[in-house]
């Protein structure tokens, strides 16, 4: 059991995406329903806010210290120092009842992103690698809700489908971004909460946020589960390691599919919260698109 040491009351209805920025000290996550981009300097403890071009559903960094945006209608240069975006390019062109979920860069500088429908969980989205050139790829079909996200020591990925609610692992081709050997890496089929956001600590072991769960699974690489980081709101969305040393966990939560009583009495639902897990997290690769 941890307690934060810092809760940011910022009352999100869909928090996520949670990147720090170690080049300048910064983390960054979104409000997905409210379409805002939300900015935390460490520093200073100021926070600021943009809107998103749209519904958000992706961060990742950029050369000159910029931020890229995966939204409903494409990806975006973003510019803190500015506040402006800038249009890159769009996976999904002619599926407007689509949005681009989960987005994380490999190793290599590939940016990978999901979809997912706006009507329901239907299995009409995919997982798609963009690469430095620009060049878009699909290396999956048929997702309902793409999460969980995160690239492993050794060529392989971990990725889940929350809607079926197994987090599976892949061994990843890292020249043509191919994924083959589909395994579980571990099983909520029983649960009732869903695998949400994940990320890596420096030991390997992986972080998983679970939506409905209150909580912060941590599995080693094998996938067994080692411990658990409570929370007091139910809708866990999405973590990441932040702060200079990588020594801090932020962790996102909603208000999504909460009822009237639960929004009442769940008085912490949708901040962010700030954690000192005894853990270190690994520093996020510039995405080279």
């Amino acid at each position: 059991m941890y307690d934060p040491t810092d809760v940011l009351p910022v009352q999100m209805e869909l928090g996520e995406c949670p990147l720090w920025d170690h080049r300048t000290n910064r983390l960054y996550w979104v409000d997905i329903i409210r379409c805002t981009l939300f900015e935390l300097d460490w520093l200073s403890s100021a926070i600021r806010t943009w809107p998103l071009p749209a519904l958000g559903g992706g961060l990742a960094l950029l050369g000159s210290d910029e931020i890229l945006t995966a939204t409903q209608t494409g990806l975006f240069r973003f510019s803190p120092a500015t506040g402006r975006y800038q249009y890159l390019l769009h996976p999904e062109t002619g599926m407007p009842t689509n949005r681009l979920n989960e987005g994380k860069t490999d190793p290599a500088g590939n940016f990978w992103i999901g979809s997912m429908s706006t009507l329901g969980r239907r299995p009409e989205g995919s997982l798609y690698r963009v690469s430095p050139g620009g060049e878009i790829s699909r290396q999956l079909s048929g997702v309902h809700v793409p999460n969980a996200l995160v690239f492993l020591p050794g060529h392989e990925v971990i990725f889940t489908d929350s809607h079926l609610k197994v987090i599976w692992r892949y061994h990843l081709d890292p020249h043509t971004g191919e994924l083959t050997g589909r395994e579980v890496f571990a099983d909520d089929t029983a649960a009732e909460s869903i695998p949400d956001g994940a990320v890596a600590d420096s030991d390997g072991n992986i972080w998983n946020a679970k939506f409905g769960g209150a909580r912060i699974a941590v599995y080693d690489l094998d996938g067994r589960r080692l411990h658990e980081l409570a929370l007091p709101a139910t809708q866990v969305t999405s973590c990441a390691f932040c702060g200079p040393d990588l020594d801090y966990l932020a962790v996102t939560t909603a208000k999504r599919l909460l009822g009237d009583e639960q929004r009442r009495s769940q008085t912490e639902a949708g901040n962010l919260f700030i954690f000192r897990p005894g853990a270190r997290g690994l520093q996020e690769p510039v995405s080279l698109i």
